[in-house]
């Protein structure tokens, strides 16, 4: 790895060394107009400062003042030049000169710049220093690439950053924007990869870098998600997978394909949080009762937490931009970015180079120029690559997630209205049986014997389950929802719905009941 500074404003206070070298020349008499004409003059069309010339300049406005005693003046600022250093500079090259190879390109007259450099006592910490009368250093920095590595180019002038980054693809980009830069008041651009104001800032980026990074990819065992985590392996990154289970869903389709594709797969419960956000979800619903953006949202967060405490380098998803329109849009795939605080560390590799670049691409982590460009709703790209990676069975996109059902949705609608409080075990009794309400009690009976047996699993305290003794058929339960005391009535209709749907029992009129009563 290199990393290549440019000096002043980066490395070095030039606005205040510019000042104290001016003072020190002002107490031999020379007027402060003077000396800032002959400074400008110095520097001539190239924008060059010439020490030499301006010596001369001098010379010619205060012919009494001896070349010696000028040359005197500059050797006692440069005695000083260490204290122009930024007081973060000294404590970042010891660290780093150990860790990647550090170069200096700087503009200047190639003598006065290189003097300057090696008065501040950093130059051991750098394995070449080079001055250049180009602002932009193309040449320069052509000269050092000279191997596949990283390249990190230190700069405060964003012109020059942006015209760089445009010609060395590989070049990671770095805008450091002192307070008292020369370029300050410009805003940042997405052209170059980062900006920071100081080299903590930069000694933190660094730090992320790895040599075999680990991407927590978003895993529901669906062809998206499939094709994500196997682009990542195809590039040597350690792909590990995470999918979720709550009340709507279960970890089934992703364990299978996970074991296909050879990955380890995490399961997180995190039902009780997702029926909140199913309840209430912040930017609404699909076409059923599915928040998808809200719970996405959620899964990101979750992947946040897990990719902080195991130091994983960025989470990844199979999103396709545009493949769903309400939760895969540009707009929503940025709010999912920003509210699950993933911003620069979520990859989707299917759409990657249609969005903008992420901290795993800027740091080369990530090779960008071989993740995908999909979009749409068509899915004939993703089922060519299926065919390429010799993926032969895959579940279809529409599966999964109760949510998306219309008909559960609806009584999912309605226990939402009658019981804003409902908990886990409400929510499993309504993927069971056929469902009456009577106000605020709903009777629930079984379809078949399997179900049977479930519904008698969540009986709960205040519920009345209902049978027949003599009698194949359903069993029956009533739940109250409300402060209804007297249920005779719902009772008696329970039972006639118990035998309306048993068919040996159907018309019959010998039939005995039995009612438990649960307190």
């Amino acid at each position: 790895m290199k990393i290549i500074f440019d000096f002043d404003h980066c490395l070095f206070s030039t606005k205040r060394f510019n000042l104290f070298f001016e003072k020190t020349f002002l107490k031999l008499g020379i007027k402060k107009e003077d000396f800032r004409e002959t400074f400008q003059k110095a520097k001539g069309k190239e924008k060059v400062y010439r020490f030499e010339k301006h010596l001369r300049l001098l010379q010619e406005k205060y012919p009494f003042l001896p070349r010696e005693r000028l040359i005197q003046q500059k050797e006692k600022v440069f005695k000083k030049l260490s204290q122009f250093l930024y007081p973060d500079v000294k404590d970042f090259l010891k660290k780093w000169s150990k860790k990647a190879d550090l170069f200096i390109i700087s503009f200047g007259d190639k003598k006065f710049q290189r003097e300057k450099i090696e008065s501040c006592g950093i130059s051991h910490f750098f394995k070449e220093i080079i001055v250049t009368k180009s602002k932009v250093k193309s040449r320069e920095l052509k000269g050092l690439f000279k191997k596949e590595e990283r390249i990190f180019f230190i700069e405060d002038n964003l012109a020059a950053l942006i015209f760089l980054k445009k010609k060395f693809k590989k070049l990671i980009t770095v805008r450091l924007n002192r307070k008292e830069g020369k370029y300050k008041d410009l805003p940042d651009s997405e052209e170059i990869d980062f900006s920071i104001k100081n080299l903590k800032e930069l000694d933190e980026i660094l730090e992320k870098i790895k040599e075999k990074p680990k991407a927590l990819v978003l895993f529901s065992g669906g062809l998206d998600s499939i094709l994500a985590a196997l682009f990542l392996k195809k590039q040597k990154i350690k792909v590990v997978g995470i999918t979720f289970t709550s009340y709507f869903f279960g970890p089934e389709k992703a364990k299978e394909a996970a074991k296909k594709i050879g990955i380890f797969l995490k399961i997180v419960d995190f039902s009780k949080e997702h029926l909140k956000v199913v309840k209430k979800p912040k930017y609404g619903y699909g076409k059923s009762m599915n928040p998808c953006i809200d719970c996405h949202i959620l899964m990101l967060k979750k992947a946040k937490e897990v990719m902080e405490k195991e130091n994983f380098d960025f989470v990844a998803t199979g999103e396709v931009l545009g493949e769903r329109p309400m939760s895969q849009n540009r707009e929503a795939l940025e709010i999912v970015e920003k509210e699950s605080s993933l911003k620069g560390y979520l990859l989707r590799p299917l759409s990657a180079r249609l969005l903008p670049k992420t901290i795993p691409e800027k740091l080369l982590l990530v090779d960008r120029e071989k993740l995908l460009d999909i979009k749409g709703r068509s899915r004939k790209r993703q089922i060519e690559l299926a065919k390429e990676f010799k993926i032969k069975e895959y579940p279809t996109p529409a599966g999964g997630c109760l949510l998306t059902d219309l008909e559960f949705g609806k009584r999912l609608k309605k226990l939402f209205e009658i019981f804003p409080g409902c908990q886990g075990n409400d929510i499993e009794l309504l993927k069971l049986g056929r469902h009456f309400w009577e106000g605020k009690v709903k009777i629930i009976v079984g379809r078949n014997e399997k179900e049977n047996e479930e519904i008698k699993k969540l009986i709960r305290k205040g519920d009345i389950l209902i049978e027949m003794k003599n009698y194949p058929g359903p069993t029956t339960l009533i739940r109250n929802y409300g402060k209804r005391k007297n249920l005779n009535k719902i009772i008696e209709k329970a039972k006639k719905l118990t035998q309306f749907y048993s068919r040996k029992s159907r018309g019959k009129k010998d039939i005995n009941f039995k009612a438990l009563f649960f307190t």
